[in-house]
């Protein structure tokens, strides 16, 4: 299915500047529908005083997306009340995103399971498609903008070979053919039976159905340092990756390669539920 709506929740802070610039940038993936959204934090607080902060909240945003409507995309803006990760969750379920696309500061796992991560959070726990960028990677709206144009001449696709991987996979062809390069599809040494094969057999797929090069590599040692030194030495531009859908104890004590890839990666990654 084409990647053709996508959410985005913005903090009124100063980097949405850069978000809104990448936004602008997906454009070229395939992108025609922006909803940039604000969740205003009503616990707690005075009807009156919470009327005003959604007020100028959506003045903001309104302020914000101006710059921003002759991209390519048609933008609306929308302000919501309560815990961000739920009512940012609802509203991807309501406006029938395809894509949730979130800022993360790439925080340590100590940081997560003190402090918590509502973008980390959207990509591991939600049920909706989401794309994070590391804030750091972006630096200027100018170059975050190309960054999103960038993000499929080399994509990075791990697999597993389990169903989450492999729709992973396969979404990695939803995006124009034009703004495609290589993909690479890596898997890390497994018990995995006949995994050259069906490698190979993907392979054969994709140059056969989308036109599209496959570059098949089977990779040695822990998954998650495996995946970031191939991710770097091809100089990735994007990366998508399945998740199993671990809970946050899960992730404290056995670690998470998707959640260490979001952290990590020197590019966008997108995570496929």
């Amino acid at each position: 299915m084409p990647i053709r709506k996508m959410l985005m929740p913005l903090s009124l802070g100063p980097r949405d500047d850069k978000m809104l610039a990448f936004a602008c940038g997906l454009s070229t993936q395939g992108v025609r529908e922006l909803l940039v959204a604000h969740v205003v934090d009503s616990s707690g607080q005075e009807a009156p005083v919470i009327i005003r902060e959604v007020e100028r909240a959506r003045a903001r945003l309104l302020e914000m997306a101006e710059g921003y409507r002759g991209c390519g995309m048609t933008v609306e803006v929308r302000v919501v009340m309560g815990s961000v990760f739920e009512e940012i969750s609802a509203l991807a379920h309501q406006a029938h995103v395809d894509v949730v696309c979130v800022g993360t500061e790439g925080k340590s796992l100590v940081d997560y399971l003190f402090s918590g991560s509502v973008s980390e959070d959207l990509a591991l726990r939600g049920d909706v498609r989401t794309m994070t960028v590391r804030f750091d990677l972006l630096e200027s709206p100018e170059h975050a903008r190309q960054v999103a144009c960038d993000f499929g001449k080399t994509l990075v696709v791990p697999t597993d070979l389990s169903a989450s991987a492999m729709r992973a996979f396969l979404s990695a062809f939803e995006r124009p053919r034009e703004v495609m390069g290589k993909v690479h599809l890596v898997h890390v040494r497994s018990d995995v039976a006949d995994v050259e094969a069906q490698l190979a057999g993907l392979a054969s797929m994709a140059k056969a159905e989308h036109g599209v090069e496959v570059i098949v590599a089977v990779l040695d040692g822990d998954p998650a340092e495996a995946i970031l030194e191939y991710v770097s030495s091809v100089d990735a531009t994007g990366l998508i990756t399945g998740r199993r859908g671990r809970g946050t104890l899960t992730k404290g004590f056995m670690g998470s390669v998707s959640m260490r890839l979001i952290q990590d990666a020197p590019c966008p990654v997108v995570v496929q539920p």
